[in-house]
């Protein structure tokens, strides 16, 4: 059972990033559904790669929209994104290195971001993109 589905309240207003953002919905609810399998030890090092996927992907492709239509937002926004991939590099080199880390913690840390992030941080840039056309 998912612990998070997708509604427009998440929606960005651009279908590209909507869909990335989506990923990481999926990325938290395949977390929980391994913990209620007790599986979510197993589970940990591919949402860890995952995570490493979107950032890369997702950080990548909104920083562009935000150049290509001169979002002054963002030098801010590309510090939280840097916050993630302190956060996410850390969260590797634990799982990498053998130390145990719980199930809960990245469960946590993708609610967290998707709340703080994407439903306070990136919805300002909403208008924005809106009204130069972009969806």
């Amino acid at each position: 059972m998912a612990i998070m589905i997708w509604n427009e309240t998440y929606s960005v207003g651009v279908s590209e990033l909507d869909e990335q953002h989506k990923s990481l919905i999926h990325m938290i609810n395949e977390m929980h559904y391994a913990m209620n399998k007790d599986k979510g030890q197993e589970a940990i090092s591919s949402i860890v790669e995952q995570m490493f996927d979107y950032m890369e992907t997702h950080f990548t492709t909104e920083e562009g929209y935000m150049r290509n239509y001169d979002y002054l937002g963002l030098a801010a926004h590309q510090q939280k994104h840097e916050e993630f991939r302190i956060k996410a590099k850390e969260l590797r080199e634990r799982v990498t290195s053998g130390e145990f880390v719980l199930s809960f913690e990245i469960v946590q840390f993708l609610s967290d971001w998707l709340q703080n992030h994407i439903m306070v941080t990136d919805m300002k840039y909403t208008s924005h993109f809106s009204e130069k056309g972009v969806r």
